[in-house]
């Protein structure tokens, strides 16, 4: 990665560049573009026929600055917001691996917001929530307790986040005893070594063998 002394020595070279380039359009292209035919013209004829050579190209470099000034603020609220989304997701995941109840559940909901404002992390936020509900399940509850609430709710992400996103859910060996989980039926997942007894599943689910 470039050091910022690097990148701001090219932003000096590509000011330089544009100077350069600006002073040549305005002064002399303009002489030589109005220097034939000139017999007959006096020397503030032609001065007035350069001036007037200028006018546009005054026009297109006002022009050109401002293409150039929308891409860098386009680019620049690209990768603020690209940093925004960063640091939200690495919020998030420290809040699903945190000891209370109600800090977990935030932080699945925060990651659905993630995946929903950025489509190029919501398959990394599934598989993150999927691993959050392998481990989680299995939390040493009683025969007949269900899975917890921070489980139902990764659950619930998982089912408006996948669908369509082309990702398998990874639930192998997942404790879903007594699960009820009717809602989950247009979700892909690997069930293998999963524990489902009692459970309420989609019809499409096949349980493992």
């Amino acid at each position: 990665m470039a050091t910022p002394r690097v990148r701001y020595g090219r932003w000096a070279l590509a000011l330089a560049g544009v100077v350069l380039l600006s002073g040549l359009l305005l002064w002399v292209l303009p002489a030589w573009l109005t220097r034939h035919p000139s017999a007959g013209m006096s020397s503030a004829d032609r001065l007035k026929a350069a001036n007037d050579t200028r006018v546009p190209l005054v026009a297109l470099l006002a022009a050109m600055g401002t293409a150039g000034t929308v891409y860098l603020a386009a680019r620049s609220f690209r990768l603020n917001r690209e940093g925004q989304i960063t640091e939200r997701y690495t919020r998030a995941v420290d809040q699903i691996g945190n000891d209370k109840l109600a800090v977990r559940i935030g932080g699945i909901y925060a990651l659905e917001r993630v995946g929903r404002d950025s489509g190029a992390d919501r398959r990394t936020v599934v598989f993150v929530l999927g691993a959050f509900v392998r481990v989680q399940s299995n939390d040493g509850r009683g025969a007949h307790d269900q899975p917890s609430e921070d489980v139902y709710a990764a659950l619930s992400v998982i089912n408006r986040l996948a669908p369509g996103s082309g990702v398998v859910v990874d639930l192998r060996g997942a404790d879903l005893r007594n699960a009820r989980l009717p809602f989950m039926h247009e979700v892909e997942v690997l069930l293998d070594r999963a524990v489902l007894a009692g459970a309420y599943l989609p019809a499409t689910w096949t349980p493992p063998t």
